[in-house]
């Protein structure tokens, strides 16, 4: 049986590992943050300890020896995925699928909960050490393996100055899956011609030289250049 004060203690230690992992999110700016991950660890201890006195209660009053201490912690688990969802659709309004490191976290914080109720607190904390270290130190990591996979352009573009031709360009780095990072145009607008310098990132394993042709084969393109680091300009 787990005592008042034991119970107590061990609501108390999960506020702190659940707000250590939650301030690093909420530092992240991501949707759930500090309030999120504490509740989330102090409910999931607070499931694990009614868990095992129940248990325990039905043992020495009743003398079942059949109750299953783990049932209630175990729907923990499965019912935290509705926030971790919750994270991850809250981004899909992009094309590009966000939030599921912060949904990550949530499932962790929820374990790291579940075995400070347990009484396993020097494992829990390990486990928050390790998951703060994850989310801290190995993003930098992952920056380093993205720099070196993104491929960075920036383009010199010349077509019709109509509406229905920017929305043709657009569908086309979308449909190529290339981010437009930046553009800017260095033409009056009433001119029958407008002149684009777009910077553009993709993952994609692909040359600007089948970029440009691809952008030229495009109705309404009618120049397309790309500067290399020596600074000039070629064009295709």
């Amino acid at each position: 049986m787990i005592t008042t004060i034991a119970s107590i203690v061990r609501l108390c230690i999960a506020v702190i590992l659940g707000g250590i992992i939650g301030y690093e999110r909420q530092a992240q700016s991501k949707s759930a943050g500090l309030r999120t991950h504490i509740l989330v660890c102090l409910g999931s201890c607070l499931c694990m300890i009614i868990s095992i006195n129940i248990a325990m209660d039905m043992y020495f009053q009743y003398g079942i020896t059949n109750s299953d201490p783990e049932r209630i912690a175990a729907q923990v688990i499965t019912g935290i995925g509705f926030l971790g969802a919750g994270t991850i659709l809250a981004n899909q309004k992009e094309r590009n699928v966000k939030g599921l490191t912060t949904a990550a976290s949530i499932w962790a914080v929820a374990a790291v909960g579940l075995v400070v109720g347990a009484g396993y607190i020097v494992t829990a904390v390990a486990a928050t050490f390790l998951v703060f270290i994850v989310l801290t130190i190995f993003i930098r990591v992952d920056d380093l393996v993205r720099r070196h996979r993104e491929r960075q352009y920036t383009f010199h573009i010349i077509m019709r100055n109509t509406v229905g031709q920017s929305r043709r360009l657009a569908d086309f780095f979308k449909k190529e899956d290339i981010q437009v990072e930046s553009f800017q145009s260095i033409a009056a607008e009433e001119q029958p011609r407008a002149e684009l310098i777009v910077s553009v990132s993709t993952f994609r394993d692909v040359h600007e030289n089948k970029i440009i042709l691809d952008l030229l084969a495009l109705k309404g393109i009618e120049e397309v250049y790309t500067k290399p680091s020596d600074g000039k300009e070629k064009d295709m």
